[in-house]
């Protein structure tokens, strides 16, 4: 049987602390837990962002910060800062209550005259394939008054 005195295990935990820079690398790290709430958030982060076409480094530069810092929003491993927060809600042309609740003001939700709500019903009742057709005609439309 081998015995080890406890001078030779302060020696091995000090050769442990200055190879690996801990007492023992193979102890977990403890992490912070992640708010369920700020994972929602970064959710809603992300979808904004995708559909926009933003990469994480770009909308890193139009706030700000860097990639990572947008992955970690996204994810909920971090939250951004008040200033950071409406910064971003700007960048994704979106209010700062829908990136915190969901929740769309009521202008942009619902329809707010006869015609808009008549464009809405056709939409929804589209199968999701032509939907996207159908919001390139109105699109063509749009783009082809404004020339004018």
């Amino acid at each position: 049987m081998l015995t080890i005195s406890g001078k030779q295990i302060k020696h091995a935990m000090l050769i442990g602390i200055a190879t690996t820079g801990s007492m023992s690398s193979s102890a977990p790290n403890p992490k912070r837990p992640i708010d369920p709430r700020a994972v929602v958030i970064g959710q809603r982060i992300r979808t904004k962002r995708e559909l926009l076409g933003f990469t994480t480094e770009e909308l890193g530069a139009m706030i700000g910060v860097t990639r990572n810092a947008v992955t970690q929003y996204e994810t909920g491993r971090a939250t951004p800062k008040p200033k950071r927060f409406e910064a971003l809600a700007v960048a994704l042309g979106t209010t700062t209550t829908w990136l915190l609740t969901g929740n769309e003001p009521d202008e942009l939700a619902r329809a707010q005259t006869k015609t808009e709500l008549e464009a809405l019903q056709m939409l929804r009742s589209l199968p999701l394939d032509r939907q996207q057709i159908f919001l390139d005609m109105l699109r063509g439309l749009s783009e082809a008054k404004s020339k004018k």
